[in-house]
This record gives structure tokens, sequence and C-alpha cells, in this order.
């Protein structure tokens, strides 16, 4: 039997399956709520109205016609400015092109002019796919439960929709467009084209993806009508093309010097080396430092906590948007374990020594001893790959002579504040440089640069990568760089 939700303040009117979630009845509507784990009830993050009373929407059974008021949010800032410089030498291309990032959290577009290579328009988005959880594990776990289509189906939507939104912005027609070029982790790409992605739940967690090669866009959406898609190789399971975007963009693989790229996400993918050699890994940060799982936790919007400075000696914290606190992102999350430690509120071991156990960063926000094991997880994991990455390259941390971090979390965290607290080794302090979103400049350069894509499978094909979870060494590795 089929019920109906009205949900406010939209009045919009879905119909949904009697049994079904909530949650699931919003995502088969092309609705976003916010749901890090998946649905399984650990957030607390997917909240709504039903009947005057607060539910989570993944734990509300639909056996009724009801009334759903999904608060509302501001749009949380996505990074859509490229890398200024790029590293190649631009062969010219005909016609218009299209260049997307696919992130787990969101998805960025760009619109060129072909021979040119001049951007004409940019757009970006949530990637609609975080209602099956924040990180692509979940998002893998619910493509082998049967949720492969609607996995498929919400990112070519999406892309669909910023193409659209790209070509009004550029006064063109889609069937304009000439080549299109996507990058993502494995799992993002796989999910585009619509391979089952049991090779990632799997040892040895082979990629599928290892060619570059160009297949009819229009095989993905029809809207791309005369246009060739761009299949760029991955590196590893879970070391994707958006990591061998990163390397072009850095030109890492044509530099002399010993250089580190992180690009830190749900998924930290890092690679090390220069032209000679290079190695690569994938380092499972979770959600936290995105805002997910922690307990005042959310993306960088209006009201969240972005920065927190001593002042005085007292706790001082900046809020996008200005005005009241109402959560804090992950560079907020960074600067306010990093001030916590260097106030003495937290031991070695990340155990908070407050009276009440808490962290109080406003009146109305604070931070939870769970709040701080997220960190320690993450931040172990990171530190942990790039110290094993050096280990296996035989060099000291002192001989990388070039850090950039990638991505929004490289952008807006304050490298101080990420050495501090140990996710990055503190003696590279002073060689980290903020680059963007250096894998849409990658992408970039791959839709427009037929040296960038034989080069990028010389990267994918060459650079060795590292699975930490099989190393001997990772555990211990791991739990020291858990302490702080």
């Amino acid at each position: 039997m089929a019920c109906f939700i009205t949900i406010l303040p939209q009045k919009q009117i879905i119909e949904a399956r009697n049994g079904d979630t909530l949650l699931s009845a919003l995502r088969q509507a092309g609705k976003i709520p916010d749901a890090p784990c998946g649905g399984e009830g650990r957030c607390g993050k997917c909240r709504v109205i039903v009947g005057g009373a607060e539910a989570l929407a993944c734990q509300t059974i639909v056996d009724r016609d009801m009334t759903v008021t999904i608060p509302t949010a501001d749009s949380h800032i996505i990074l859509t400015e490229p890398i200024a410089a790029c590293h190649i030498s631009v062969t010219p291309s005909q016609g218009y092109l299209l260049a997307f990032d696919i992130g787990t959290t969101t998805v960025v577009g760009y619109l060129l002019e072909g021979p040119t290579r001049k951007i004409l328009a940019t757009a970006g988005a949530q990637n609609p796919q975080s209602p099956f959880g924040a990180d692509v594990i979940s998002r893998i776990r619910h493509a082998l439960q049967g949720q492969m289509e609607p996995l498929t189906q919400s990112i070519r939507d999406c892309l669909a929709q910023l193409t659209l939104e790209l070509c009004r912005g550029a006064n063109i027609a889609a069937d304009d467009i000439g080549f299109v070029c996507a990058v993502g982790n494995p799992a993002m790409q796989q999910l585009l084209l619509g391979i089952p992605v049991d090779n990632l739940a799997k040892v040895p967690f082979a990629p599928v993806l290892t060619e570059v090669k160009t297949i009819p866009a229009r095989d993905i959406l029809p809207l791309w009508e005369k246009a060739s898609f761009l299949i760029v190789p991955d590196i590893a399971g879970f070391v994707g093309a958006d990591t061998v975007a990163c390397v072009l963009a850095c030109g890492q693989n044509i530099r002399e010097e010993m250089t580190l790229v992180v690009d830190i996400g749900t998924n930290g993918e890092m690679t090390l080396g220069n032209r000679q050699k290079m190695v690569a890994c994938s380092a499972a940060a979770g959600p936290a430092l995105e805002g997910a799982m922690i307990r005042f936790g959310m993306r960088g919007q209006t009201g969240a906590i972005d920065h927190v400075r001593l002042e005085n000696g007292q706790i001082r914290c900046s809020v996008i948007g200005g005005g009241t606190a109402v959560g804090i992102c992950g560079s907020g999350l960074i600067d306010g374990v990093a001030v916590a430690l260097t106030l003495g509120l937290i031991n070695e071991r990340g155990k908070i020594l407050t009276d009440d156990g808490l962290i109080h960063l406003t009146d109305g926000i604070f931070l939870t001893q769970d709040d701080i094991r997220q960190v320690q997880l993450a931040k172990g994991a990171i530190a942990a790959g790039i110290r094993l990455m050096a280990s296996q390259m035989d060099i000291p941390l002192s001989q990388i002579q070039q850090v950039f971090l990638a991505g929004a979390f490289g952008t807006y965290t304050d490298p101080k504040s990420a050495c501090r607290i140990g996710l990055l080794p503190p003696e590279l302090e002073s060689k980290i440089t903020a680059v963007g979103n250096a894998a849409g400049s990658g992408a970039i350069l791959l839709a427009s640069d037929q040296n960038a894509r034989q080069q990028a499978q010389r990267i994918a094909a060459d650079t060795q990568a590292l699975e930490l979870s099989a190393l001997p060494e990772f555990p211990r590795c791991f739990a020291e760089n858990m302490r702080f």
C-alpha cells in the first residue's frame, strides 16, 4: 500500500511504499538529507520533524500518510577555484569541453573553450549520493545491497544538472559539447559508469579502470549527444583518477624535488615522489574532518566555526557568515583541537582533562571525548600513510622539499594547526602550500590536452601503490600517530 508524504516547507507531496524508511523515501524523491552514517542511526544528522516531534529519517518507518518538515540549511562552500598555473603545454582542442571533479562530498564542473582552454563557466553541487553515507565504504555497501542503480542515476542526474547550468552560464547548447572528462576516486568513477563495485569490497581491491580510453558520452548521458567521454585510469582500488589529476596539476611527475601531494577528504589520498619514482596510498580518514560523526559537526556553511584562535589566553572562534555558531566544520575542528592541546585541556593520549569532560568553544558548541577520538583516528591514518610512504621511498621526512595540500580541506585548514595535532608531520610545516582544487585542475588538463592523457597513463601504470593495511608495520605506526 502506498503512503503519501507532504514535505515542508516546499509543500511537495511524494509517494512512498509502506514499510520503507523515511530516509529511503526522501532519497527516491531526489532529496539529499544529511546522513553521513548511511542510515544506520549512528550520526544523528538526518533529523526531521514528523507530526510536530523531532525524529531521525533513517529510523522512521513510513506506515501512514505523514507530514515531514526538513530543516533548511545554507548551501555549503564548494571549492571551484582551479590551480592558476598548469605544467603541461596545451595542444589545442576544438569545440567546447567539460571537466568534472566528482568528490565524495561535492561535485565541481568546468566548461571550457577548446582552442584557448579558457574557463567559460564553473558550477558545483553537493554529491547527491550523500544520503547513502558520507564515505565511499558506505556507498559501496549500499551498491552491493541492491542500490547500485539509484547511486548511478543520482550522480548522472547531478552531472546533467551541472551541464545545463554551465551551458546557460556560457550561453551555448549542450549539444555543442565535444569532449567530457570526469575524475574521481575508483568508487565514484565506477558508480558513474555503472560498473559493479565488487572489486572494491574484497582483497586485493584491484582497479578495473586501468587504461586511458574514450567512449561515446551519450552512453552515460543522452544530453552529451555528440561528445566523447574520457575514462581516466586509477592507480589502485582506493587511489583513483582524482589522484592522477592532482599529480598532473601539481606537476609532481615532472619535478626534480621530492614532493608530497595530500588530498584529504573522507578518504585521504596521497602521493610522494618526483619524476623518477612515485608511491601512493589511501588512508581511511573517515568523514570526521568534513564534519560528520562529530557532535556539532557540519560542513563549511553559514553558522559553522571555521577557525579557532587563542587571544590573551581565551578561546575565540570565527564563524562563517558571522553571527552565532551552530556547529563546527573540519578546519575549525583541527584548530579547536590544536588550541585545546596548547591550553593543556587534552593529554597526549587524547583524554580530555576538563572537569566536565568537554572542550567549550562557544556558549553552545563544544567538543566531546568521542569527537577527539574521531580526530585521532583520522590523523593517525593520514600521518601513518605519509611516514610509511617516506619509508618505502627510503628517505627521511626532512628530505621532502615541497608539500601540496589539495582540495577544500587543504585550502581552509591552517597548516600550523594540522602540524600541531600531528595530522601532518611537524617538520614539514614550512614547506606546505595550499593548491586549491587540484583534481579539478587536472581534469581540465585531461579534457584539453592529449599530452596530459598520455602522462596520466604513465602515472597510473608507474606509481607504486601501497596497501597500508597489508603492511606489517602499519598497526604500530597508526597507533603511534594517534597520540598527540
